[in-house]
């Protein structure tokens, strides 16, 4: 192969660490410096120019992803059957290898299974059950974990174990690695450690390593370095690359002082900087810079854009995560609208701290219609169906897996009770067997349980032994050309009568989980493939060393084997379902963490205030530093980052310590860039995409109400149309909810009194809010005053409690005091309404409803006299609307007040012809239904509940009008009135 080729396109750093002839080299790639490219050119050298044979190569890397990329690119550079013969995967996978062709020598069963984290879980929280600890199971699972990946075994942290809290650990540690060996099963880091313990054995196991290189090696553990070392031991040819700003992975025991001790064990490691960023605009660049140049101790490094400056971070302030979110939202309407819709929603990602945090975006999201997709969701070999499937195989392959036989004894259900399950499994445990070897022998009757067993469990348990015992005759007593893998697991759904139980367990969506069966399906029938199985096994296999012994792969029992060790390391099926979610448009919502290595067009990183990150339960700041910088040049054209004044709890927040330092502000903006054309051209270019004409952004910005990022207040104050929400905090807080009045009502003040006005308002209250309040309580004091000057409002006036309702929406004061009336009086009505400025009241701006307040200039509170007592409790069931006063009516006696309830109206009078209509009364819905508030463009009319009394609308609507009880909404001079006296 020309060398040339090998080097096309690659810039010097990368050219000189390609070609490098250093033993031991350090490639330290900050983001977009084209690592994966330079790695993967530097395998196809050391193949085609130093010619070393590919199957003496391991290149390790993170992610079954990358693993897969990397194959992809070094099949660009040499014969796709060369390419395979490479030892290329994740440190488990490889370790898989090494202890299936070699696991013999240091005691391992052939057919020894991989427990998954719910395995461990399960094991781990039966151990803590039985033995009374008061440890919690996922804290214990990850200790373990912690200790693994240091090298320190059960044994060992045993007699390191002082205190009480230790030494019970170590107990849960101990019983745990021994129920581990008993099911013949190794645990995720177990992969490692045996198989370190292997190479530290048996080193002739890598004899023939003839060089090793590492991907991200900024996020090995202790035991992977150790591994390196194993590796390497004989030619000690070791290229790794990284970069420390980019080690988060602190909590997963990562060691980033793992750079340092290579250059220690190799003192003659060479390191070569890239520092050409292919990814971001230099804006973007200059400011993650600024931000990780904060850490003092990190060596100096530089990082070289490649495109043009672009446009300037964006650090916005918002009043609270609601508003952010709904911020949020509107940037990404708008900044497509601008660019002509040349960004698509898959171009777009929300980059979180913590999972926690997407709720009130998510919610932001599905009421303005953008789709997303939450990256890191439930796994395929998760779903309950394929997971159930998937565990019958297990018990079949290796019956002596207990958590496997446990799951599965009674899936689906054979009348074998939890209780049963779990005395079963402690008898087992006291007689020093496997649950699977205990239940085989009761039904076929070579066991005697202590274990209670009604007739019905028995004939589940002789059930569940013949679908195992079938399967394992189809596995391990035919010919392997007789049998396959699909012929397997279709003997499994007919003994289980899959289908038939997916359609009574899960009637909603049982076609949805048959087509997650028929995929696994579909995943066993291209194993089964002669080509695809032999392609595997050369894929897994290891050189032959002289005088070690191999075992070899050709029964089914070993396609099972190689099939489930594969869906325990990794998903295909996950892999498969990315790349399809890539080709739908949705808006990417993703933990940082899920997003390293990731990149897209424009990212949004909200909730940036100190406790969110750095995060409140975070041992390490540098850490959190490092994990903003990721997600900092996750970002190619725009970048957003955001603070909430208050959190998703209302509690007042205090903007991230890394964006408060001196001079941090300079490299951000306030507010989202205003996108004209000659922005669009520069987004396009740096994008490498083709820019839109005007005409298109014309047509694409149409239906855009705002086309600047200026409704919320650069300082983080509500907007000026949010001021009369009820609750600024709260994510709901753009539900829509009828207007209502500020006059305060107490049990000291009771005009207008009700469960309705009774019940408005709580909580927070803004400096507006506030003002226009303490304005009409001032009105309405002068007006109680116990004066004899005459009414300020016109003897005729809106009666009281017409309110405008927003459009579709009814709230619980609508029912009580809403009043309607005739059409032919609506004209009439409106025009002597007194107070309303249709110009006053604001429109509807983006993502928000109709404002739930109604100025006080338009509130009709009524003066009147303190009542007493002020204790009087008011009933609590609704007043019904009465009519208002006529305009002829004398005034009250301000001597004689006295408040009445109202009651049923008396029977209606007859209506004599060419009598004048009295008092406009409550029309019935079902004669008009149009019959209602006049409406805005913004509101539309809503109709309230009508009484259950008799109405009174037939003698209203024409007849003088009837003698009546006077009450609460009436007149305060009822007893007046009512004998006829002045």
């Amino acid at each position: 192969m020309d060398e040339n080729l090998v080097l096309h396109g690659l810039n010097t750093a990368q050219s000189e660490a390609v070609t490098s002839d250093a033993a031991v080299l350090q490639v330290l790639a900050p983001p977009g410096s084209g690592k994966t490219k330079t790695l993967t050119a530097r395998v196809a050298y050391l193949i085609a120019q130093k010619q070393l044979q590919p199957w003496d190569i391991i290149v390790c890397t993170f992610t079954v992803k990358a693993a897969n990329e990397m194959k992809e690119r070094i099949t660009g550079f040499i014969a796709p059957e060369l390419a395979k013969q490479l030892k290329l995967g994740t440190f488990h996978s490889i370790s898989l290898r090494y202890l299936k062709q070699y696991g013999q020598h240091i005691g391992l069963d052939k057919d020894f299974g991989i427990a998954d984290s719910s395995d461990s879980k399960a094991i781990i929280k039966r151990i803590i059950k039985q033995n009374g600890f008061s440890i919690e199971p996922g804290q214990a699972r990850g200790r373990i974990s912690s200790q693994k990946a240091k090298g320190i075994d059960a044994e060992h942290f045993l007699g390191t174990a002082k205190d009480i809290e230790k030494q019970e650990f170590a107990k849960v540690y101990l019983e745990y690695e021994e129920a581990l060996r008993v099911s013949n099963l190794l645990d995720y880091d177990d992969l490692l450690l045996r198989c370190s313990f292997l190479l530290k054995s048996h080193p002739q196991c890598v004899s023939n390593v003839e060089a090793l290189l590492i991907d991200e090696f900024q996020d090995t553990n202790n035991i992977q370095y150790d591994l390196m070392s194993l590796f390497a031991q004989r030619k000690n040819v070791i290229t790794i690359v990284g970069d420390p700003d980019q080690s988060i992975y602190g909590f997963r025991n990562a060691e980033i002082k793992n750079l340092t001790r290579m250059k220690k064990q190799w003192p003659d490691t060479m390191t070569i900087n890239l520092e050409e960023n292919y990814r971001s605009s230099g804006a973007i660049l200059h400011a993650a810079q600024h931000i990780i140049e904060q850490d003092e101790s990190r060596p100096p490094k530089k990082l070289q854009a490649t495109h043009s400056l672009g446009m300037r971070p964006v650090l916005r302030k918002l009043p609270s995560a609601a508003a952010e979110a709904d911020w949020l939202v509107s940037e990404v309407q708008r900044t497509r609208a601008m660019t002509g819709n040349m960004l698509k929603p898959s171009d777009f990602a929300v980059l979180l701290r913590s999972a926690a945090l997407s709720r009130v975006i998510e919610s932001s999201m599905g009421k303005a219609g953008v789709p997303y997709r939450m990256m890191g969701g439930t796994r395929f070999y998760d779903r309950v169906e394929v997971k159930l499937l998937i565990d019958y195989l297990r018990v079949i392959h290796q019956p002596g897996d207990n958590e496997a036989v446990e799951r599965t004894v009674n899936m689906p259900a054979r009348r074998i009770g939890a209780e049963t399950i779990k005395s079963l499994q402690e008898e087992a445990s006291q007689r020093d067997l496997c649950l699977w070897q205990l239940i085989v022998d009761v039904v076929q009757g070579r066991r005697r349980p202590s274990t209670k067993l009604t007739e019905p469990t028995k004939k589940g348990l002789a059930a569940f032994v013949n679908v195992i015992l079938s399967g394992q005759r189809k596995a391990f007593n035919e010919d392997a050309s007789q049998g396959s893998l699909v012929d397997l697991l279709n003997l499994v759904l007919k003994k289980l009568a899959f289908q038939d139980w997916l359609k009574k367990k899960y009637p909603e969506d049982h076609e949805v989980r048959w087509q997650n069966v028929e995929e696994l399906i579909a995943q066993a029938t291209d194993a089964s493939n002669p080509e695809r199985l032999q392609a595997m096994l050369e894929e897994q296999a290891l050189p032959e060393i002289e005088g070690l012994e191999q075992r070899s792969a050709s029964t089914l029992g070993d396609t099972l084997s190689l099939f489930l060790s594969n869906i325990a390391l990794t998903s295909a099926s996950e892999a498969k379902a990315e790349q399809n979610g890539e080709k739908v448009e949705q808006l990417t919502i993703s933990t940082i963490h899920a997003a390293k290595g990731l990149q897209w067009p424009v990212v949004f990183i909200p909730a940036c205030y100190d406790g969110s990150i750095p995060h409140s339960r975070s041992d390490d700041n540098d850490e959190e530093r490092r994990l903003l910088y990721v997600g900092m040049t996750r970002a190619q054209a725009l970048l957003y980052l955001s603070c909430p004044i208050k959190n998703t709890q209302r509690e007042e927040t205090a903007i991230s310590t890394f964006l408060a330092q001196p001079g941090v502000s300079t490299f951000f903006e306030e507010h989202g860039p205003s996108l004209p054309l000659q922005a669009t051209k520069g987004l396009a270019a740096t994008l490498r995409r083709d820019c839109p004409s005007a005409k298109a952004i014309d047509e694409a910005k149409q239906d855009l109400e705002r086309d600047e990022d200026n409704y919320w207040p650069l300082n983080g104050e509500q907007a000026p149309e949010e001021l009369a929400k009820w609750d600024h905090g709260r994510s709901s807080s753009n539900v829509p909810a009828a207007v209502f009045s500020t006059a305060a009502v107490t049990m000291q003040q009771q005009q207008g009194f009700s469960t309705a006005t009774a019940t408005l308002k709580p909580g927070f209250t803004s400096v507006s809010e506030k003002y226009e309040e303490l304005m009409e309580e001032a009105r309405i004091k002068s007006i109680d005053k116990r004066s004899e000057q005459a009414p300020k409002r016109p003897p005729e006036q809106k009666p009281k409690g017409r309110k405008r309702q927003i459009e579709g929406q009814g709230t619980i004061q609508s029912f009580f005091n809403k009043r309607n009336r005739p059409v032919e009086e609506q004209d009439t009505h409106k025009s002597k309404d007194e107070g309303v400025n249709s110009n006053s009241r604001p429109s509807k701006q983006p993502l928000q409803e109709v404002h739930n307040f109604q100025p006080s200039s338009t509130g009709n509170a009524r003066g009147t006299r303190s009542l007493h007592p002020p204790n009087h409790k008011p009933r609590t069931a609704p007043l019904h609307s009465q009519p208002a006063l006529h305009a002829n009516r004398d005034p009250p006696n301000r001597h004689n007040d006295y408040m009445f309830l109202s009651s049923s109206p008396p029977p209606a009078a007859e209506k004599n012809e060419g009598e004048s209509a009295g008092p406009v009364a409550d029309p019935d819905p079902d004669i008009d239904a149009n019959a209602d508030e006049p409406t805005s463009n913004a509101q539309s009319a809503f109709r309230s509940v009508s009484t259950l009394h008799t109405t009174s609308v037939q003698r209203a609507a024409a007849g003088p009008q009837p003698r009546r009880t006077l009450g609460v909404k009436m007149s305060f001079n009822g007893w007046a009135n009512r004998g006829g006296k002045r």
